[in-house]
């Protein structure tokens, strides 16, 4: 009886084994471990805040392995390669690229594992931004003033870079500019010699408001023929025509802007009882000038009609 029942246990654990053995082979076909590859991005930790770190690599490549429901389920986003920066010193620096695999994965590789860093001591400045021109304003336009936005910025990064920057330059381009403008550009920091550096700005961009004055401008005014007295007892003035009506007068913007009319010398009519012709000189104000000096006039005085 002990015999038989000692071969039904055997028996019963056989079974037993042989269906967690099945159940495995079953999962694995449903389920199956597999490779799958990633770029992960590194992130530095622990470095001093007056060092910075150049040519370090954006990314690593990384190769997991797991089930296949894992691999599905698992997001992407999440995985982070990490650089131990706590020893680092200036010069070049040999960091080893460490990654955690999420629950449930197994890290196959990480590519490259091991990299050579450059470390600086980091620094910051602040500077006065220059415009540079480019091409210049044509003979007949004067600058007035020009204001630039931000007129300081911060200079940062490697401290011999920073250290070698000598200025800040905006460049604006003056060619063809005839009337106020803003011009938006990107800021560099130069060295002496006009070398742009490897720096950042903060901000980057500035702007510049250029207000302009135009040497000689030229405007179409009316002539206005002003007159002097009173014509004879019973006679009144009809009309006053002039040829040319208008003229072109040149001059500085500002005091062009501010000429509406041009009058001719003035003409006495006192006690005239017959229409007057001839030709007359323009009184040009000061700083205006024009191709035409004089002007025929005609002022037509007649009897005045019985009402």
């Amino acid at each position: 009886m002990m015999i038989h029942l000692k071969r039904n246990w055997v028996a019963k654990l056989l079974s037993i084994l042989a269906a967690i053995v099945m159940w495995f082979f079953i999962m694995r076909d449903q389920n199956p471990v597999m490779e799958v590859t990633y770029n992960v991005p590194i992130q530095v930790q622990n470095l001093e805040s007056n060092y910075i770190i150049e040519d370090a690599p954006a990314s690593a490549r990384v190769v997991l392995s797991g089930p296949r429901d894992t691999i599905i389920t698992m997001k992407a986003d999440v995985l982070k390669a990490y650089i131990d920066a706590s020893g680092v010193k200036p010069g070049q620096n040999n960091v080893t690229i460490t990654f955690t695999p999420p629950a449930g994965m197994t890290l196959v590789e990480v590519k490259p594992d091991n990299i050579t860093i450059n470390v600086d001591e980091y620094a910051e400045r602040k500077l006065p931004v220059e415009i540079v021109p480019l091409g210049k304003f044509s003979d007949d336009v004067a600058l007035k003033s020009v204001t630039i936005v931000p007129k300081e910025v911060t200079v940062s990064g490697r401290k011999q870079q920073v250290n070698a920057a000598a200025k800040v330059v905006m460049k604006v381009n003056l060619t063809g500019q005839t009337k106020n403008f803003s011009s938006v550009g990107a800021l560099e920091a130069w060295d002496n010699s006009g070398n742009v550096l490897d720096v950042h700005v903060n901000p980057a961009q500035g702007q510049a408001q250029y207000e302009l004055n135009l040497l000689r401008k030229d405007k179409a005014v009316p002539i206005n023929v002003p007159t002097t007295g009173t014509v004879a007892d019973g006679y009144e003035v009809k009309s006053i025509t002039q040829s040319p009506s208008q003229l072109t007068i040149t001059g500085r913007e500002e005091i062009v802007d501010s000429v509406n009319e041009i009058q001719t010398e003035p003409i006495d009519i006192s006690s005239v009882n017959t229409p007057i012709q001839g030709t007359y000189n323009l009184v040009l104000p000061n700083g205006i000038s024009s191709n035409v000096s004089t002007v025929r006039i005609k002022i037509d005085v007649q009897k005045k009609e019985n009402t």
